[in-house]
């Protein structure tokens, strides 16, 4: 029996010994990821065209829109690169330039040039970047931390194979066109990826664009070749950016054909890898890195991807960085790869790994879904500068009439009302779906003219109408953000999805009218009743709406934590009597301080995934210095809104007006406040939050301005009843 088992003991060592393959390799070298590219392509286009396998993806995966923003100006090879770093980045005018080792690039092999470039030699095999350190030095040039080839670097180090396959090449009869992106996405950090990019991957074809097309049977063996080794491939065909580029030289609707050509071209290619790939396992990433030109031209430049493969399932994708069904950032494709072979994302990747949301619908919800984010992202501009331009001439024409014509100053009460009330119209109105210019213009002007008439008709009191509006617009704020925010989300004064701001929580819009209307709307309700139950009622309201800003689920928007905390500190202290003098003030805004630093700790052990609790990563992950880069880039932004946003002209017409009131007509503003002065509370609340807003918020001149259309109105209303 002993003899029997050592036999046994031995042969089981001998096997392991010559096996070591079988015994101990690591499964993450078994995994194959692949990226198929498909360039420019609509949410649309997905639908209208006959595309059976990647409708077949669409039941066993996940659909999203992905926001494809970059850093500086928007271009492809920024683009894929945003892809491949998980951070937004920018490119220079060599940056797109990949070629295999092997091939000519103007005078000489690009081995040559890169060597030149970088003094570095590459290996048989080698794709080489040959504007790398262009885009070192762009990405130095940002005031955050951007790795060009941190994907591909990071795949490399754990033992990771990386492939590119494929190109979008431009031939015409002046010469090629590099169009060579996707490698982007796989370099390492010394621009060098494996792979074939070269004209080998194409063939003549006097029916198509340029006539030259993917060689789609080479590509297919290439895959087949790398796969073997298992990894991570791109594939990029390169025939839908063709066909895109060709369009302006064509009729509509042979340019639709040429794309729906080069679309099932790469439909047949899927099914192909399909075959190959066990989707238990295996991952599928389908992606559109950048917009169609017609796209763009109507600024839509939000794209398709389709996520297969283990943990994936039918419905939507959706990510920690936008926390919303069927909407993702470019920025989440990197740190989704690395988790997929156990890696940890870096921290200096913004983005978060794609998850699944099941769905039966995620498609026909999503064509609407983009339609509605196209609309306010073209109305937004045309509409707000609207309002904010009529807020301007009320006041001016008010301080005019205030001094001209006294007498007409009664006829601008429902026209204040009015301002004042189209901050709840702007929530309600993706109600009506999407709409063009002049039709949201007229639902609003309707919809807002009706609120006002009903005011007007069932309260009779120019402040109690007043604070009616704002407590409406607090309560339905606080609903809204209660339910996820499906108003907000869609709402002109809300997110723009396309230009990725926000995605989830309160923005600096709304977190303005929020914080104003809520303190104006308890301000005059204690005016009116001076009940000291009603204090109590404020202070728990006001606590209610800090929750909401500040807590993690609901976004844990640092600005407000800090602008909400003093406004509605100031304000409720003084409701109670406290005198809020400078040692007052201070106590209050280190008592803020403390708070903000016990979220910072509390983000940094939770694992939550807010914008607060990145920060807190990335200052415990890079020291104190990264905090003020942060600190400064806020900065910047800041001064870039004063001087371009017309929010920052609400902000100072406003500045001006108070101070023409302080001084004339003489004495009556003091008098107000001597009579009113629950009111006075909230306007001096108002005040701190308009600036700790402007200081502490990096759109901060916004939420700034839009407390103003809270603040300053009972005081015009009040002013109007002295003179």
């Amino acid at each position: 029996m002993k003899k029997s088992l050592a036999i046994f003991l031995c042969f089981v060592f001998i096997l392991f010994t010559i096996s070591p393959s079988i015994t101990f390799a690591s499964p993450v070298q078994n995994k194959i990821a692949v990226l198929f590219i498909l360039d420019r392509t609509s949410i649309n286009d997905i639908d209208k065209h006959n595309l059976p396998n990647i409708k077949k993806l669409l039941d066993i995966g996940s659909l999203a829109l992905m926001n494809t923003k970059t850093a500086g100006s928007y271009s492809e090879p920024a683009a894929y690169l945003t892809i491949g770093t998980g951070t937004r980045a920018s490119t220079g005018e060599m940056g797109g330039l990949c070629f295999n080792k092997n091939e000519v690039y103007g005078y000489t092999s690009a081995e040559k040039l890169y060597h030149l470039y970088t003094g570095k030699e590459p290996k048989e095999g080698n794709i080489v970047n040959l504007g790398i350190q262009d885009l070192i030095n762009q990405a130095s040039s940002l005031n955050y931390t951007v790795t060009p080839g941190l994907l591909g670097q990071l795949l490399k180090e754990n033992g990771i194979n990386v492939y590119v396959l494929g190109n979008s090449d431009i031939k015409t009869s002046s010469g090629i066109y590099y169009n060579r992106y996707a490698p982007l996405i796989g370099m390492d950090k010394n621009g060098i990826a494996q792979g074939d990019v070269s004209e080998d991957l194409l063939v003549r074809d006097e029916n198509s664009p340029y006539m030259i097309k993917a060689d789609y049977e080479k590509i297919y063996n290439k895959f087949l070749e790398y796969s073997k080794n298992g990894g991570f491939i791109i594939i990029d065909p390169g025939d839908i950016l063709r066909a895109d580029v060709f369009s302006k030289y064509t009729s509509p609707s042979l340019s639709n054909s040429y794309k729906e050509k080069a679309l099932q071209e790469s439909d047949k290619l899927i099914e192909k890898i399909l075959s190959n790939l066990d989707l238990s396992k295996d991952l599928l990433i389908l992606v559109t890195p950048y917009p169609s030109n017609q796209d763009i031209q109507n600024s839509n430049l939000i794209t398709p991807v389709i996520v297969a493969g283990p943990s994936f399932s039918k419905g939507f994708a959706t990510s920690n960085t936008t926390k919303r069904g069927g909407i993702i950032a470019n920025l989440d494709i990197a740190p989704t790869i690395l988790t997929y072979f156990n890696i940890e994302p870096p921290v200096e990747m913004l983005g978060h790994p794609i998850k699944s949301i099941p769905s039966n619908n995620a498609l026909s919800y999503l064509i609407k879904a983009d339609e509605m984010i196209v609309s306010v992202h073209n109305v937004r501009p045309v509409i707000l500068k609207t309002y904010v331009l009529f807020l301007i001439i009320v006041l001016i024409l008010y301080v005019g009439l205030l001094f001209l014509k006294k007498d007409h100053l009664r006829y601008l009460t429902p026209v204040i009302l009015g301002v004042m009330t189209i901050p709840l119209t702007f929530l309600v109105l993706p109600l009506l779906g999407p709409l063009s210019v002049y039709l949201n213009a007229l639902a609003i002007i309707t919809i807002t003219l009706l609120i006002v008439a009903i005011i007007m008709l069932l309260v009779k009191n120019d402040l109690d109408r007043l604070m009616v509006i704002s407590l409406i617009t607090a309560i339905a704020i606080i609903i809204d953000l209660l339910l996820n925010s499906p108003l907000m989300k869609n709402s002109i004064l809300g997110y723009d999805v396309i230009s990725g701001a926000r995605y989830y929580g309160i923005g600096n819009e709304y977190m303005g009218v929020l914080i104003g209307s809520s303190i104006v709307g308890i301000s005059l309700l204690i005016e009116k009743y001076k009940k000291n139950i009603l204090k109590i009622f404020g202070l728990v309201f006001f606590a209610l709406v800090f929750l909401l800003m500040f807590l993690p689920q609901f976004g844990a928007k640092v600005g407000g934590l800090i602008t909400g905390f003093m406004a509605f500190g100031t304000t409720v202290l003084m409701f109670f009597g406290v005198k809020m003098d400078k040692k007052n003030f201070l106590l209050l805004f280190f008592f803020m301080l403390v708070l903000l630093f016990l979220m910072f700790i509390v983000s940094m052990f939770l694992n939550t995934t807010t914008h607060m609790a990145q920060t807190a990563i990335i200052v415990k992950n890079e020291g104190i210095n990264s905090l003020l880069q942060i600190f400064v880039r806020k900065l910047q932004m800041e001064f870039k809104l004063i001087r371009y946003t017309i929010w920052s002209w609400v902000l100072i017409i406003s500045i001006i007006v108070l101070f023409i009131l302080s001084y004339k007509p003489t004495g009556v503003l003091q008098n107000i406040f001597r009579k009113y002065k629950y009111l006075y509370y909230g306007f001096f609340g108002s005040i701190v939050g308009m600036l700790f807003a402007l200081g502490f918020n990096d759109a901060g001149i916004v939420a700034a301005s839009t407390i103003c259309i809270y603040a300053i109105p009972p005081i015009l209303l009040l002013l109007q009843r002295k003179v």
